[in-house]
């Protein structure tokens, strides 16, 4: 497979992944974060030969980028219509992203971080080498972080 050919198959697999791991995880605007994502693809494909974690790199970059635009515009939620003639699988699921979501929120930083990125597919190798930890700090903060969670998530629904 040729190089552009790969990295054409690496954009359309990740970014809707990066896009919807700065909305979902990490709480930035739609606008911001397919910016970002946008800017941070742009950016690896200057780079495409020599980054080593490529789906790491792209979310370090579209992370800092979203942080620079965000620090320039007004932050708010996003407007949602609630009756928007989805599946009621979706809006199931969504609900309970949701609900994930608020019980991230309440994770100390680096857990909250780790989380992140494992819900965005990232190996704990990549979540070490993207943080500047090591696996293990990595699997042991998502093992708390995991539980904390699930305690959250019983609390809410209870």
């Amino acid at each position: 497979m040729a190089d552009d050919d790969a990295y054409e198959v690496f954009f359309e697999e990740q970014y809707p992944r990066v896009v919807a791991m700065l909305i979902a995880y990490r709480g930035f605007a739609p606008e911001i974060a397919e910016e970002a994502a946008a800017e941070a693809m742009i950016r690896l494909y200057g780079r495409w030969h020599t980054v080593r974690s490529p789906r790491a790199w792209v979310r370090t970059v579209a992370l800092r980028v979203a942080v620079g635009l965000a620090a320039d515009r007004p932050m708010g939620l996003p407007e949602w219509e609630v009756a928007d003639g989805r599946p009621a699988e979706e809006l199931e699921a969504a609900l309970l992203a949701l609900a994930a979501g608020t019980a991230a929120a309440k994770l100390p930083p680096r857990q909250r971080e780790v989380m992140a990125l494992a819900l965005a597919d990232l190996s704990p190798a990549e979540i070490a080498e993207t943080l500047g930890s090591t696996p293990e700090q990595v699997r042991g903060n998502l093992a708390h972080a995991r539980r904390t969670m699930r305690t959250l998530m019983e609390m809410e629904e209870g």
